[in-house]
């Protein structure tokens, strides 16, 4: 995992070059959607358990632990300094994509009725996306873009098929990974006396989590901070827009408690805030600290520890 994340980042740079697209436009669909392929794999291999429960829970679970627990340790042990103004303009598409997904989980229209509005979010999002990068490219990304494909000419070391061998690969290990953990999942659940959407919210969610994890982690290491923050409100994005659609597509929405709910809405909330205060600025540690505090503390509550 951690081979293919550093072989991400290469790929991130090669095609904003290539392409001559902002690298945060390249980690919100390209990286998100392909660090996204746990969850993806937890949500296909529970439909065709009939396991609907799992499949969202996940999705919850792993969006909030993008916020708290991956760009916490990622401001902690790499730092991340926020741009001035698409990481925010991005932040707050996340929160009113968070607060669409809310309100449709809690509202009594019908399955075909979400399914469609899930699948039209989704769609707008990433047009949204690509013409926001476009338009970029002629302004405040041009400067970037020349530097990384002056970079791109000078210093590519590798030919394409390497990364489309060490995706592949990865999509295999992630899938056989997928069925492996709803399996542990099914089977922790009926030796600890848990609901299979608990342990959806927090083992299964951190787990589902760690592709982001570590490529946060080591972008927050190389100052690509674009890429951090890119993967984690791309992530966001596909866990509660495109994959619900999916969900209730071919299963149900199952139970959804409030605390679970609002317990994603006041981090987005926060995180928005967090982008907008600290716009420009490095992110201090004491956010970090206080992200991780939240998830520990939303883990425990979920487990019903205290």
């Amino acid at each position: 995992m951690l081979v293919s994340s550093q072989a991400f980042l290469k790929v991130i740079q090669e095609l904003a070059a290539k392409w001559r697209f902002s690298p945060l436009f390249i980690s919100l669909v390209i990286v998100a959607l392909g660090t996204n392929l746990p969850e993806l794999t937890v949500t296909g291999v529970s439909l065709y358990q009939h396991d609907a429960d799992l499949a969202m829970a996940n999705l919850i679970g792993s969006s909030i632990a993008n916020i708290t627990l991956i760009f916490g340790v990622a401001t902690l042990f790499g730092g991340v300094k926020l741009g001035n103004n698409k990481s925010q303009k991005n932040a707050v598409l996340l929160l009113a994509i968070t607060v669409l997904f809310v309100i449709l989980l809690l509202s009594s229209i019908s399955l075909q009725n979400k399914v469609i509005i899930f699948f039209f979010t989704i769609s707008i999002s990433l047009l949204y996306q690509y013409f926001s990068a476009k338009q970029g490219r002629l302004h405040e990304d041009k400067r970037l873009l020349d530097a990384l494909q002056n970079l791109y000419k000078k210093n590519r070391k590798h030919p394409r098929l390497f990364y489309i061998i060490t995706l592949l690969t990865t999509t295999a290990g992630l899938t056989v990974g997928g069925m492996v953990t709803v399996n542990a999942v099914n089977g922790l659940a009926h030796i600890l006396g848990y609901a299979t959407s608990v342990l959806g919210l927090t083992l299964t969610a951190i787990s589902t989590s760690l592709p982001e994890l570590i490529l946060s982690v080591i972008a927050s290491h190389k100052h690509e901070n674009k890429v951090v923050i890119g993967t984690l409100v791309g992530s966001n994005v596909f866990n509660l827009a495109l994959f619900p659609g999916i969900i209730l597509l071919f299963g149900d929405q199952g139970p959804i408690s409030a605390w679970e709910l609002y317990s994603l809405l006041i981090i987005t909330i926060f995180f928005c805030l967090m982008l907008f205060m600290y716009k420009g600025k490095q992110v201090p540690k004491k956010i970090g600290v206080a992200l991780i505090a939240f998830f520990i503390v939303f883990v425990v509550k979920t487990l019903g520890l205290f």
